[in-house]
């Protein structure tokens, strides 16, 4: 009976896979060459026809620049269409360089062509040709029709006068000198090209075939051996689920003997299975934490920073990471857990609960909270080290004491008003209470001076950005600070220092501190003259905003002064 079975299977098998292999081949075949092949050779000719045509426009182009250059008054006419002749005469593309292009006129007659210069020049009258008559003639009704397009005809085969073949060819029309400009792509040329693609294509399409046959050959004669095992896996299938048996044991004592807390819970959250562990962990044993929730482990007095969040786990039907408690243990001690999971479901689709598991951080919690208190105490220490620098660059300029300050309260604040983050705030909080640190390397008569200075004292007076920036650039802060002082007096129209750089070029935090330093400046007293007034500086930064000054950030700046949300004080 078993035998009579698998000798019905072995023909069953032969054809079920025969038949798949045979209609793959016929569908290859359908959808190479008649769907694929000749989409690919329509895809090369619109190629081709592209590349004319970009061609041609380029030639246009060239045409249009001693166009501009003849109303520019750098050329006359003559002298501008003499050249343009002789430039575009000379040019040449494809594989044997041989390919031209050619300049017709409204008249029409031909006026450029490298390689029919019997024709170049002469009336249509003089022309005994008819075909190239009628071909002037359609170059004129489709540049005036459309002003440019695609021609076909038949002409001499590149350089060989004696040689006619099919070309198509793309003309545009230039109005200002009645020329019309074109070249073309020989048909026979496209058509051989074509060819070569369709044999390189036959021939590949042909190994494919043949690999796809010998592989069905294979598989129809692998499965007949498979089917012949068959016999002896059911033989085996015995052994297999004893072998199951011992593996399910194996994976429980694993399961139980891992350094986490492994368990299974029902839809609410109430734990069904829990792995011993939890008893290392919390010091409760497995049975005590049956139909529990780890609610049930959190401290009263911290259950409602939780409980929502479990409940959101819980009804989103989805696994969830890092879902961290705070647990009491048997002993009272408080441990720190991580709780992963991922949800169960019925061959229905119904959530049948939650396999999961949780993990002792309570060290990695502590070394969380020491790192965070070093972090904060190296970050008071970089703050009192920026400021004794501004104070002893300000000891050197007594006359802009507190000038640092005032520009970065009024800086940080326009970056708020900008939507700017809390990191890059605190970055240009930093750059703005350093920003003149480069004044420090300055002659201080220069500063404390209660004249105008001179051209030449201004210039060194400008050397602070770069003195600045080669102070600051080689301390590691987390943020561009050396940078944002080296850009602080860079303009938008790049009419600014030290390097002249322009709008795309300028970080947003060196134009928020432009304007900021440019209104306490214009607002405050100089050794040399007295405040202009508030009035003065928010006009100074209206007149320039999108030229010199960052357009929002004026508008932030102005916003804030207006309100009086800023003290400048």
């Amino acid at each position: 009976m078993l035998e009579n079975v698998m000798q019905k299977m072995f023909k069953t098998t032969s054809r079920r896979i025969a038949v798949p292999a045979l209609l793959t081949v016929v569908l290859y075949v359908i959808a190479m060459f008649i769907i694929f092949l000749p989409h690919i050779e329509q895809s090369f000719i619109s190629r081709k026809k592209e590349m004319i045509r970009e061609l041609s426009e380029t030639v246009w182009s060239l045409v249009d620049n001693y166009h501009e250059r003849e109303l520019s008054g750098e050329l006359t006419r003559p002298d501008a269409q003499n050249r343009a002749l002789l430039r575009i005469g000379t040019l040449r593309y494809g594989p044997e360089k041989k390919d031209y292009f050619w300049i017709t006129d409204m008249t029409p007659r031909m006026i450029m062509h490298p390689y029919r210069s019997t024709i170049v020049n002469k009336d249509i009258n003089d022309i005994q040709d008819s075909d190239l008559k009628r071909l002037y003639l359609r170059f004129n009704e489709v540049v005036a029709e459309k002003g440019a397009g695609y021609v076909d005809y038949q002409w001499q085969w590149k350089d060989d006068p004696n040689r006619m073949s099919d070309k198509l060819s793309y003309i545009k029309g230039f109005q200002p000198w009645g020329w019309i400009v074109g070249t073309g792509m020989y048909l026979d040329d496209i058509y051989a090209e074509i060819d070569a693609i369709r044999n390189k294509f036959i021939a590949i399409s042909t190994i494919i075939l043949g690999i796809v046959l010998i592989l069905s050959l294979y598989s129809i004669r692998q499965t007949m051996k498979a089917d012949n095992e068959l016999m002896l896996t059911l033989i085996e299938r015995n052994e297999l689920n004893e072998s199951l048996k011992e593996s399910k044991e194996r994976f429980r004592n694993l399961l139980e003997n891992t350094s986490d807390w492994i368990w299974e819970s029902d839809e609410k959250g109430r734990y069904t299975y829990s792995s011993p562990r939890v008893e290392d962990l919390l010091g409760f044993s497995s049975n005590e934490t049956m139909h529990k929730t780890i609610m049930d482990f959190v401290p009263v007095n911290l259950k409602s920073l939780y409980q929502d969040t479990f409940k959101n786990l819980l009804g989103g039907q989805k696994a969830f990471k890092g879902f961290e408690t705070t647990c009491q243990g048997k002993n009272g001690q408080h441990v720190v857990v991580e709780n992963n999971a991922v949800p169960v479901f019925s061959e229905k689709g119904g959530l049948l609960g939650y396999r999961g598991v949780t993990r002792d951080i309570t060290d990695r919690k502590m070394a969380m909270e020491a790192l965070k208190k070093s972090r904060d105490v190296l970050h008071a220490n970089l703050e009192e080290t920026v400021k004794s620098l501004v104070s002893a660059e300000e000891k050197r300029d007594p006359y802009t004491a507190g000038h640092q300050t005032r520009v970065d309260r009024l800086a940080c604040a326009i970056a708020r008003e900008l939507g700017l983050s809390d990191q890059r705030i605190e970055g240009l909080h930093f750059a703005a209470l350093l920003h003149d640190i480069g004044k420090i390397a300055l002659p201080s008569e220069f500063l404390s001076k209660p004249t105008l200075l001179s051209h030449q004292e201004h210039e060194i007076i400008k050397c602070h950005s770069q003195v600045g920036y080669d102070i600051l650039k080689n301390i590691h802060f987390p943020w561009p600070v050396a940078e944002i002082v080296y850009q602080h007096h860079e303009y938008l129209d790049g009419s600014g220092y030290p390097r002249n750089l322009t709008d795309k070029e300028i970080l947003l935090e060196s134009k928020i501190l432009t304007v900021a330093d440019v209104v306490e400046a214009i607002s405050s007293h100089r050794p040399y003259r007295p405040s202009l007034g508030m009035d003065a500086a928010l006009e100074e930064i209206q007149n320039g905003r999108g030229i010199r000054y960052h357009p929002p950030c004026v508008d932030a700046c102005l916003k804030l002064i207006k309100d009086e949300k800023v003290d400048l004080s």
